[in-house]
């Protein structure tokens, strides 16, 4: 038996047996969905392997495995479809076809409902035989249900933010024979299904400690149940604010299983600032603090900033709240790395997997404040030139350098060297000229001879719009990339073990800022909190006159991004339906940054491009997700969701 794998919660798979001998009633588990009493509740090591296993095989979290579709090839993510950036592949199947439009699916990152119910059974079957036992002090079996709580309510969570209000249980059903009426169960509302979530983090909080010993770190704690207190309420609260910017209609709609009453919004706000308040005036910095770089050097900040993300670090950071921790040895990592290194450093294919596009690069402010548009022209619309693709860069916001490989960036992973994306070649200066383009995949032939001098007209990470694999926007994917790994072959072995954040503290700075704003109050507080992330970007803070929703919301996007918030973001504000240009995902297909060298002065001038990326279409209905047939065959009282009919 390996203790230390006990650390490890989310690797239960593998060190539940050793921990228990308990592989009947597990093979049993994983089948049925129903804990038995047979010797698991007379034996406490035997209960907490439960326990780790509910957390392994119940916390269905948005991580770097989690695809559209399960399926890698898609590259379809919430990153990928949200306005962050795109997929770099030339083929896969969600963004090819620059001609045509990507229609949202209407099973877009839903959850098998099977799974889920099963799950939450298996919590509710646990709650109810941690109180028979006799093996845990009362005191255990206050800790343990609560974390049992937390899981379910992750659970509620994951589905309420897909489908909308679904049946809430809370004890486990039971099946008599003949009697199959008695499952069945309408759905619960939204609000209701909102409600419970919080409810139940407002009731067990209290009952999980602060800070837990190494062999528990990675077991919820108070600072997590608040976390997702906090966010599930500001979610609630903008879709109660917003959804009257929505036409969707229909039995769902009018029973409330979608959309919550506008006069709701307030109380869930209010109930956002209070859960970040209980961590930020309460555990900061006792508990959490953020991690941050006594510099005030650019790059230093940016690295401090890619730290806070990285392997090396490991989570051990002062911010991180909640995290899922992997294991490579015991079979418990995942590919992040295999499937996003840049083009140059790929072990043997894949790689390049997220492309930022440009509109999200020039999101990040400059040091002093002013917006983050690249200054590719002078005031009187001649090309500007720089001795290097990265001196465009020059005082942006130093998260975008930990965010973002940018063009001529230093690479600081295995191999070292600069990241090269170049679009193309020019004869002459000054941008203007003949213009030599990449037309192939950077490893083959992208070569022009001028004046008997060979040229190549993409870098080794890329330079095509339209062919091969690499980025199609000039820009490669930072945040959680391994720079400490060394072997990225064999995409199945999942060699990756960065840690996913679930909740850190910077979220809840943003939440508690939020919330302040929907409610115009408390702004001091908000500008504070604001200037706390801001303060730790090493960027121009701001002042009360600055100070607006667009502000915070601008400030959420920066600095979350590319940690799978801006999806859910865009849908729970109501935007995602509009127009890319009022802010929503429709007609969205993102920018290229198109740095060329120019041959006759050796510096290089840019142009934008636009990627050979489907057009985006979000409908409405793509707000809820669609229950599948099955999920409606087997519950006659279940309410499809508006506009898929039933």
């Amino acid at each position: 038996m390996n203790r230390n794998y006990l650390k490890y919660m989310w690797i239960a798979g593998v060190s539940i047996l050793g921990l228990t001998g308990c592989d009947d009633y597990l093979n049993r588990e994983s089948t049925s969905g129903v804990n038995t009493p047979d010797l698991i509740w007379q034996n406490s090591k035997a209960i907490t392997a439960v326990l780790a296993d509910m957390y392994d095989s119940g916390l269905k979290l948005d991580e770097f495995d989690d695809w559209y579709g399960s399926k890698k090839a898609n590259l379809a993510n919430q990153t990928s479809l949200s306005d962050e950036a795109t997929a770099s592949y030339q083929k896969e199947s969600a963004f090819d076809k620059s001609n045509s439009t990507y229609s949202y699916g209407d099973y877009v990152f839903n959850d098998d409902m099977v799974t889920r119910y099963k799950q939450i059974r298996i919590v509710n079957n646990f709650l109810l035989n941690i109180e028979k036992t006799s093996v845990l002090s009362e005191d255990e079996k206050e800790e343990i249900g609560a974390e049992a709580r937390f899981i379910r309510a992750m659970q509620y969570f994951g589905l309420v933010k897909r489908y909308g209000g679904v049946p809430l249980q809370t004890i486990p059903q039971e099946y008599t024979t003949g009697n199959t009426q008695a499952l069945y169960q309408a759905r619960d509302t939204e609000a209701a299904t909102y409600d419970f979530i919080i409810n139940e983090c407002k009731a067990i909080y209290g009952s999980l400690p602060e800070v837990r010993n190494s062999d528990a770190k990675y077991r919820a704690n108070r600072g997590a149940v608040l976390a997702l207190w906090s966010r599930a309420a500001l979610y609630a609260g903008t879709i109660a604010k917003y959804s009257k910017a929505l036409t969707l209609t229909g039995e769902a709609v009018s029973k409330g299983y979608v959309y919550i009453p506008e006069t709701e919004a307030e109380r869930y706000f209010d109930e956002c600032y209070t859960a970040s308040s209980k961590i930020l005036d309460e555990m900061v910095p006792r508990v959490y603090s953020l991690y941050k770089s006594t510099s005030t050097d650019p790059e230093e900040l940016a690295q401090n900033f890619y730290n806070l993300f990285s392997k090396t670090v490991n989570g051990d950071n002062g911010e991180y709240i909640f995290q899922k921790q992997y294991n490579v040895a015991a079979g418990k990592g995942h590919m992040w790395d295999k499937l996003n290194v840049p083009f140059s450093y790929r072990g043997d294919g894949w790689g390049c997997g997220m492309s930022p596009v440009l509109e999200m690069v020039e999101e990040f402010e400059y040091i002093d404040g002013t917006e983050g548009k690249l200054k590719m022209k002078d005031s009187g619309g001649k090309a500007i030139s720089y001795d290097s693709p990265y001196d465009i860069f020059k005082n942006k916001d130093p998260r975008l350098l930990g965010s973002v490989y940018l063009p001529g960036a230093d690479y600081k992973g295995y191999g070292g060297g600069k990241i090269e994306w170049m679009r193309g070649v020019i004869n002459g200066q000054d941008g203007i000229g003949t213009k030599y383009e990449a037309s192939a995949q950077p490893d083959k032939e992208n070569k022009v001879v001028i004046d008997e001098q060979t040229y190549n007209t993409s870098g080794k990470d890329g330079g095509s719009l339209s062919v091969g694999d690499a980025s199609k926007t000039g820009f490669y994917q930072r945040k959680f990339l391994d720079e400490s790994l060394t072997d990225y072959t064999d995409i199945d072995a999942k060699r990756s073990s960065t840690p996913w954040v679930v909740f850190r503290l910077a979220e809840i700075y943003l939440n508690r800022a939020e919330a302040c704003m929907e409610l115009n109050q408390h702004l001091d507080v908000a500008l504070k909190d604001i200037n706390e992330i801001r303060g730790r970007a090493g960027i121009k803070l701001l002042t009360a006159g600055d100070l607006t929703l667009d502000k915070v919301r601008h400030e959420r996007k920066v600095e979350l991004a590319f940690e799978k918030h801006r999806y859910w973001d865009l849908k729970r504000w109501r935007l995602a339906h509009l127009d890319v240009s009022k802010g929503g995902l429709t007609n969205f297909r993102g920018t290229s940054l198109c740095p060329y060298y120019n041959v006759k002065s050796g510096k290089y001038t840019f142009e934008t491009g636009v990627p050979e990326k489907r057009k985006r279409l979000f409908l409405e209905k793509n707000y809820y997700t669609v229950f599948r047939a099955e999920d409606l065959s087997t519950n006659p009282l279940m309410t499809q969701n508006p506009g898929y009919g039933n």
